[in-house]
């Protein structure tokens, strides 16, 4: 049977590091994690089983432990693995292990209590580590310090984001496979990566079509609209509401897709969820249009490339 070369691209110069399978360091560290996932810290977020990640020996060819020795807090991340069979036929999966929206990018005004439990639960502290594997990401920041009593979700409470248990198939006649640090922002807005997957420039449309959609509904509260015809202008810029509920982005399937193509999927994805919303009673117009509104007054890191 020929082994089957497995590469890891990292970013040692900005501290952030992937430990393989064949490094001896990899072994200690899985069972840290694995201990860690066994018996969980006080105040952990309720994960449900079906979504409940796991270290499993399918992934562990694939698989590899992150390492935060940067000074900063990773706050997003894109992890791409790359196929390359005995063919030559080469194919990817691309996942994000954590979520702009979560921490850069507050429009939709989370309070401050629950910012700060996905300031930690929703991030990789410095110091920190985590399994990187097809099927999501394992670990929390535990591993640096517990979380504090305002850190600890509630007993019961909502549900935690967390990667899930989907694993691409990668096949049996493999003849390469390397895993790639695409994108990864830190919690100041910075980011480094090569950026193949356009984390950076789908977020700068995400903000591009937040600040837009903000200035239609402050327009229409000045000009005096009611606030189901601010919506209704704000549908022509945005379209109706999507059925498609995933909404990848463009660049998933598509590397060289453009700063238009990716602003109209971020103005999808506020369609979608301005059109949620108003299927809810306790959602009023009104409210719905203050929120938009809001927008304009979130505050934001310095976004930029490292």
């Amino acid at each position: 049977m020929i082994a089957v070369e497995f590469l890891c691209e990292d970013l040692p110069q900005y501290g952030l590091v992937l430990v393989p399978p064949a490094s001896t360091d990899y072994a200690p560290l899985l069972a840290d994690i694995q201990r860690r996932l066994d018996k969980p810290a006080e105040g952990t977020p309720p994960i449900p089983e079906t979504l409940s990640p796991r270290i499993s020996e399918q992934d562990e060819s694939t698989s590899a432990i992150l390492l935060n020795k940067s000074p900063k807090t990773i706050a997003a991340m894109q992890v791409v693995w790359s196929f390359e069979t005995m063919t030559g036929r080469s194919y990817r999966h691309s996942r994000g292990m954590l979520s702009v929206q979560s921490l850069l990018l507050p429009f939709r005004g989370p309070e401050d209590s629950l910012l700060k439990l996905l300031g930690y639960w929703h991030s990789i502290l410095p110091g920190s580590k985590r399994y990187l594997c097809e099927s999501g990401m394992v670990g929390d920041n535990t591993d640096v310090r517990p979380p504090a009593s305002d850190e600890k979700w509630p007993s019961g409470g909502g549900r935690f984001n967390q990667s899930g248990r989907r694993r691409a198939v990668s096949g049996r006649d493999l003849a390469k496979i390397t895993l790639v640090l695409d994108g990864v922002f830190f919690l100041d807005g910075e980011f480094v990566g090569p950026n193949r997957e356009k984390l950076f420039e789908q977020t700068v449309a995400e903000i591009e079509a937040h600040t837009f959609v903000a200035k239609i509904a402050h327009k229409g509260r000045t000009d005096g609209l009611p606030p189901e015809q601010v919506l209704a202008e704000i549908e022509k810029t945005c379209g109706p509401a999507p059925e498609n509920s995933s909404l990848i982005p463009p660049s998933v399937h598509n590397p060289d897709a453009t700063p238009d193509e990716l602003r109209w999927w971020a103005l999808q994805r506020l369609a979608r969820h301005v059109g949620m919303r108003r299927k809810f009673p306790q959602f009023t117009d009104e409210g719905i249009v203050n929120m938009i509104m809001g927008w304009a007054e979130a505050v934001l890191p310095h976004f930029r490339k490292g």
